[in-house]
């Protein structure tokens, strides 16, 4: 080989080699640039949703010790009125069983906002009362079980959120009338299982609508958990919830 050849020869191996040096150079640096922004994308949802559970909690509590607290001292004024004619008497009756149906409602819009229980006494009776409360108010039955006695304190409320988020939707939109939902410890991994018998819907059409955004609120929680969502369902044939949880 002419040494005129070989040193193009050498020119071409050296530019490749630098063209490759470049294109690995360039690759780690939308590598590290994705997974920077994915972190940003992740610390910017993590504290959105503590702001938002903070604020759940601050009004859950002006709720129950501001509202709740006069419509008792209204309802204890009615009844120490004196000197009344039945049809004063019969009047005062239905505003006291008007107030009773407020801070019952109350009580529940309160326990939706931020749940004291899950704070005092834990996930499992959190959830507990929650299922409990949509029985009472819906008639659906719900078969409950769960085999884990205690749950990170950080993990807990963004799975009682997701669980809410789903019975929530189930009530509103699946028509069902009994629900199976299971939290089981499967090796390191928490497994929560939701499913109806109600009428199913289209993930893309819903996912496309305003009712996809409690999906994507699902979506979000699980992500900050690290959990894989799988979600079966189809007009008419009900819906299966399976989050995975790495504990």
């Amino acid at each position: 080989m002419y040494t005129g050849e070989t040193g193009i020869y050498i020119a071409i191996l050296s530019g490749i080699v630098v063209l490759l040096a470049l294109m690995g150079f360039f690759i780690v640096t939308i590598i590290r640039y994705q997974k920077k922004k994915v972190a940003f994308h992740l610390q910017k949802v993590k504290e959105e949703f503590i702001n938002l559970d903070k604020e759940r909690e601050r009004i859950a509590i002006d709720l129950h010790d501001d509202l709740g607290a006069s419509l008792s001292a209204i309802k204890l004024r009615l009844q120490c009125m004196e000197n009344m004619d039945v049809a004063n008497i019969e009047i005062i009756e239905q505003a006291e069983r008007q107030i009773d149906r407020a801070m019952q409602r109350l009580r529940q819009i309160s326990f939706n906002m931020m749940p004291g229980v899950l704070q005092r006494r834990g996930l499992n009776e959190a959830l507990k009362e929650l299922i409990e409360l949509m029985t009472h108010n819906t008639g659906i039955i719900v078969h409950y079980k769960c085999n884990i006695d205690s749950f990170d304190k950080g993990k807990a409320l963004h799975i009682y959120r997701i669980a809410q988020e789903i019975l929530n939707n189930m009530v509103k939109h699946s028509a069902a009338t009994t629900v199976n939902f299971t939290i089981v410890k499967v090796k390191n991994t928490i497994e929560l299982k939701i499913s109806d018998n109600g009428t199913g819907f289209n993930i893309e059409v819903v996912s496309n609508n305003r009712q996809g955004s409690g999906l994507r609120n699902i979506d979000s929680r699980a992500h900050l958990l690290n959990a894989k969502i799988f979600l079966v369902t189809s007009p008419g044939k009900g819906v299966n919830y399976l989050v995975e949880i790495p504990v």
